[in-house]
């Protein structure tokens, strides 16, 4: 055999091993059968070197595990004799159990009504809130019910907490609830060390509860991630994050999903143009493809529209108008402010997408694409999924921006106009490296 370790010699001719008489098993290490045990302890009481009793069985050899087997062999062979071998005795008591044997300690029937006895009067001196929780331990009621077995810690918890009142051993009670004593002590001597995590959590905590507060309670766990990653300098795990929010019991008030949403299928399939998006959302270029659309909003008694279009690399809002009436010109003044706000030699053969609402498919807004050389592409008859990313933004602002408050138009106006910022340069997005529009695109521009 080759100057190589056993393991590789294993992993090169496992095929072969498992096929020799004289391996009981091929794992990492070989496991020998007792009959080879015995052969090798003949052989070298007869003066065989160790390698050639390795080699001509046709297994490998290592000089220093090999010898070392073989001297245990040949020291079970005198002390036991041949017949040890074939006893499975590894790592069992006189009992045939695993382990160290256990101590084992009888509770009387008088000690168990002690115990009982001393375990109800703590219950009772517990207030009635206490009471209605569900109690830690087994649940003692003098009715003779079965007992409720509970999480280990929450028992040691129990035990460390009655264990002065009713003046019982610790060995009793940790018999009486079916706990290791030594378990318990393990757990009693970790308390510092759970303390410093329980103050270092909470710690942790109330910087999330403070982000999650300053965003009105929508943000949900990746979202904070990334506002303390990129407004308080600081790096959480989100799993971390997660957790917390969840052990404290926050989580982020999200608006109801629309039962609808997904399943509205047409029974016509006409397009007034061809749906050239086709769900190709991830555009790899800034200001090629932009999407739009109109919802309204409505607080008090008051109607109003907003319209909208967004740039699909980016995902940055590039136009906005809020309008008090539903008239043709909210399309054409939203190209416009995309004309004000890029130019026409920028803007041409870009692409538009849109639904087939009648802002879109009136004869002005189609010419005015046509003359600015810019593609007009819309969502299937009925299909809003077309557009989803239109319709995510627009869950998000009516989920996070509270125009409900607003008194008047001018005020109104002036929410959206600061939730529009906050959505570029704040609104951190998981999909954009963790950046916020704006931030993101002047990193592809410094890319």
């Amino acid at each position: 055999m080759s100057k190589i370790s056993i393991k590789e010699y294993i992993k090169e001719h496992r095929q072969e091993l498992e096929q020799n008489p004289n391996v009981l098993k091929v794992g990492k290490i070989l496991q020998y059968t007792p009959k080879f045990k015995i052969k090798a302890v003949e052989m070298r009481k007869q003066g065989y070197p160790m390698r050639e009793i390795f080699e001509l069985n046709k297994l490998p050899f290592n000089k220093d595990k090999n010898d070392m087997y073989v001297l245990k062999w040949i020291k079970q062979y005198d002390e036991q004799g041949k017949e040890s071998f074939y006893k499975k005795n590894r790592g069992r008591n006189k009992n045939g159990k695993s382990g160290r044997p256990k101590k084992e300690i009888e509770l009387s029937s008088d000690e168990k009504v002690l115990i009982q006895e001393k375990l109800i009067e703590v219950l009772r001196k517990e207030n009635e809130e206490l009471k209605k929780e569900y109690r830690l331990g087994k649940e003692v009621k003098q009715s003779g019910n079965e007992f409720k077995i509970k999480p280990t810690q929450d028992i040691f918890r129990y035990i460390h907490k009655i264990k002065d009142q009713v003046k019982i051993s610790i060995e009793l009670l940790c018999k009486y609830y079916e706990v290791s004593r030594s378990g318990y002590y393990k757990w009693v001597k970790t308390i510092p060390n759970r303390q410093k995590r329980e103050e270092q959590d909470y710690a942790d905590f109330v910087v999330i509860k403070k982000t999650w507060l300053k965003h009105n309670k929508k943000h949900g766990y990746l979202r904070i991630n990334m506002d303390l990653k990129n407004d308080e300098g600081i790096v959480m795990n989100p799993k971390k994050i997660y957790r917390l929010m969840k052990k404290y019991g926050i989580r982020a008030e999200i608006r109801k999903v629309n039962p609808y949403l997904g399943i509205m299928q047409a029974n016509k399939e006409h397009n007034y143009f061809e749906n050239k998006l086709d769900r190709q959302f991830d555009v790899k270029e800034p200001d090629t493809v932009f999407v739009t659309d109109i919802t309204y909003l409505i607080y008090g008694n008051q109607r109003y529209y907003l319209s909208v279009v967004k740039e699909l690399c980016t995902r940055e809002i590039v136009a906005w108008k809020l309008s008090r009436g539903l008239s043709l010109n909210l399309s054409l003044e939203i190209i416009d402010q995309l004309v004000k706000k890029y130019g026409k030699k920028k803007l041409k053969n870009t692409m538009i997408h849109s639904d087939q609402g009648v802002h879109y498919t009136n004869p002005s807004y189609v010419n005015k694409l046509k003359e600015l050389n810019i593609i007009q592409s819309m969502s299937r008859r009925g299909n809003c999924l077309d557009n989803a990313k239109m319709e995510t933004f627009f869950g998000h602002f009516k989920d996070e921006c509270d125009y409900q408050q607003a008194k008047d138009f001018y005020e109104l106006y002036k929410i959206v106009d600061n939730y529009m910022r906050y959505y570029n340069c704040k609104r951190y997005q998981w999909t954009l490296n963790k950046m916020a529009p704006t931030q993101y695109r002047n990193h592809l521009k410094a890319a």
